[in-house]
């Protein structure tokens, strides 16, 4: 009723507009300072669907050129992109806008005795104000009904227990593995923001399930950086069907590019390295670690030295880590000294060849244990069967993760900071998180990580302590 009146409200603005404009015009110069008026409240409302070819739900449909007619003027944003045909075409339809109307040319051959829905997304919007029609979808059915099966669920990422809405849910009616890699879905549908998804119209019948971040465009899983979901059984999708919850992992992470080299003059000819000191302090429980952008060559300790307080030389174990990006430098640190790195010339080289070409000199000092708070949680119900480790969160980033053997959990230094936690299960002991795996016998789902309601902020210099009714279920 509102937007009706809203709509209402805008011809009778114009009637009356064009009404006065008129009578002014009559009454000659006499009349100054025309002020034309402000036509009403600004338009909020989303384009109206008021007819269509063939019309909405329309059964034994044979042709493949649709359009639709609305109230008024509108544009499409990105369509290759947010709409949406199910079943899925090997070829994307052309789709248009133009005045009032939009156009979609189907190009695959219609498949007998089949519904159809083309999901706009947010595709639509008016061409003045902007405003879309949300959540638009059209449906037509080539057989004499339209089917009216749902499948509803969500996807959560098993590594941190948040959602993410660029992710696809894929339904397949095949069974075999490969499937997933080599043919495109017949179902797709986009995930919105709590990361739920929603397929309507289906025919009944047996679904495999899947969730894809589709990083080629080509809606198949073939590469192992991409983030990808699966339920270990079908799905039978008749009348009413039980939500279904997926958890998603990418099998290998994305490497991060390094800073591309440089040419002619702009092109640095020494090795470059950074460290994770913290305004310039080392923490007192981590260890002094130099990053470079191309894995080590070769690595001399012996031309590597650690004085403490300027007179004291320290024993110092350099270690090249796995990617051979990094030398971790351990050591034992004595609170509130100050240290001095000693890189000697040609201490290390990189892949490239690149390598020092003078001696390096890094100054820093390790911070007081006055500068760190303790910390105690207190659970009341541990369960340590499914051996949980509690992961503390700056943000996005996981600062620390401690294994739970029991109702308490203690450190007496601990670097200040307000901290989100969670819990991970750990199924397999390894103290770290672990991506399922599709492709093998058994199949293997993730091991998943669930938020605790709970923020601890840890102050200086302070005893800080909290207590947690219950840990998340493992289900």
């Amino acid at each position: 009723m509102f937007a009706t009146c809203m709509r209402l409200g805008k011809i009778i603005s114009v009637f009356f507009f064009t009404a006065i404009l008129s009578a002014l015009l009559l009454t000659g110069p006499g009349c100054a300072n025309i002020v034309p008026p402000s036509g009403g409240p600004r338009d909020s409302l989303p384009p109206l669907l008021i007819s269509s070819l063939p019309k909405d739900s329309a059964t034994n449909v044979t042709i493949q050129k649709i359009v639709l007619n609305f109230d008024e003027f509108v544009e499409l944003k990105s369509p290759s992109e947010k709409v949406l045909v199910a079943p899925y075409p090997s070829q994307p339809p052309l789709i248009e806008s133009k005045l009032r109307s939009v156009t979609i040319r189907l190009k695959d051959s219609l498949l007998p005795n089949t519904t159809y829905v083309i999901d706009f997304g947010d595709a639509i919007a008016d061409l003045n104000e902007g405003n879309i029609l949300r959540n638009f979808r059209y449906v037509f059915s080539t057989g004499n009904q339209i089917d009216s099966n749902e499948l509803t669920g969500n996807i959560v990422l098993a590594e941190t227990g948040k959602t993410d809405s660029t992710l696809f849910a894929l339904l397949y009616r095949k069974e075999e593995d490969s499937t997933v890699a080599k043919e495109t879905p017949p179902y797709v549908a986009r995930l919105n923001g709590k990361g739920q998804f929603r397929f309507t119209n289906l025919p009944a019948g047996t679904y495999y399930v899947y969730g894809l971040l589709d990083a080629d465009g080509n809606k198949k899983f073939n590469q192992p950086i991409e983030t990808f979901a699966f339920l270990d059984s079908p799905v039978v999708v008749n009348g009413a069907t039980t939500p279904v919850t997926l958890y998603a992992f990418a099998s290998e992470k994305e490497k991060k590019r390094g800073p591309a080299a440089g040419t002619g003059r702009d092109q640095i000819r020494k090795l470059i390295y950074t460290t994770n000191l913290k305004e310039n302090a080392q923490d007192l429980l981590d260890t002094l670690t130099l990053s470079y952008s191309k894995p080590l060559k070769q690595a001399d300790s012996s031309k590597i030295r650690l004085v403490e307080d300027s007179v004291l030389q320290k024993p110092l174990l350099v270690i090249n880590d796995t990617t051979r990006n990094k030398l971790l430098l351990l050591t034992s640190w004595k609170p509130g000294s100050t240290y001095n790195l000693f890189l000697d010339r040609e201490y290390a080289t990189d892949t490239s060849g690149l390598t020092t070409t003078a001696n390096d000199t890094l100054q820093f000092r390790v911070k007081q244990e006055d500068e760190y708070g303790s910390i105690r949680i207190r659970f009341k119900n541990a369960d340590t069967l499914l051996h949980p480790v509690l992961l503390f969160y700056n943000g996005d980033q996981l600062e620390a993760s401690f294994p739970l053997t029991g109702n308490q959990f203690y450190r007496k230094l601990f670097p200040p900071g307000s901290y989100k936690l969670s819990i991970l299960y750990d199924a397999n002991r390894n103290g770290v998180w672990d991506p399922g795996s599709y492709f093998t016998k058994p199949r293997r789902q993730p091991e998943r990580v669930l938020f605790l309601d709970k923020t601890i902020t840890i102050k200086e210099n302070w005893v800080n302590e909290t207590e947690i009714e219950q840990l998340p279920q493992n289900r």
